[in-house]
């Protein structure tokens, strides 16, 4: 897995309201992080640690689910 190729995936779905690719790249991301994988350069620099690109890979993750949600509660 290259979770930097996953979060660009990711993000690009999140725009194109994907919910499909969204969800499984999501969940592929998580999963990932929840088995001990390294996770993506997010936002900052590498120096603000491990744990803090791990929570803002989560969070991206949550937020790109639940706007995805939002978008098709809303008929996109």
């Amino acid at each position: 897995m290259d979770p930097d190729a996953t979060l660009k995936l990711l993000l690009e779905a999140t725009v194109e309201k994907n919910g499909d690719d969204v969800r499984e790249l999501s969940r592929a991301l998580l999963d990932w992080l929840d088995s001990g994988g390294f996770p993506p350069k997010t936002i900052g620099p590498w120096k603000l640690g491990q744990d803090w690109h791990v929570s803002m890979a989560r969070h991206i993750c949550a937020t790109a689910e639940s706007s995805i949600q939002s978008a098709e509660s809303l008929g996109k």
